[in-house]
C-alpha cells in the first residue's frame, strides 16, 4: 500500500512538473502575463510567479530524486 502511495506520488510530481513548464514556457514567450492590480495601473509580475515555479520545479525535481534514490 505504501508503495503503490509513492508511485502514485511521483506520478502526481511529473504530471504537475509538466503543468509548470508549459506555464514558465508561455510566461517567458510572452504568450500570457501576470498582473496585479495596484489603484489605477496593472503591475506585470509575471517574472516573480517564472521564479516561483522555477522554485517550485525545483520542489518537485527534489522528490522525484528522493523516490529514485529509494526505488534503488
Amino acid at each position: 500500500m505504501a508503495n503503490e502511495a509513492l508511485v502514485n506520488l511521483v506520478a502526481w510530481c511529473k504530471r504537475e512538473r509538466e503543468y509548470l513548464q508549459m506555464q514558465r514556457e508561455m510566461l517567458r514567450s510572452g504568450t500570457f502575463h501576470i498582473f496585479r492590480q495596484e489603484g489605477p495601473n496593472q503591475i506585470d509580475e509575471s517574472a516573480q510567479n517564472i521564479e516561483r515555479i522555477d522554485q517550485n520545479i525545483s520542489e518537485l525535481d527534489l522528490i522525484m530524486a528522493d523516490y529514485a534514490k529509494k526505488a534503488d
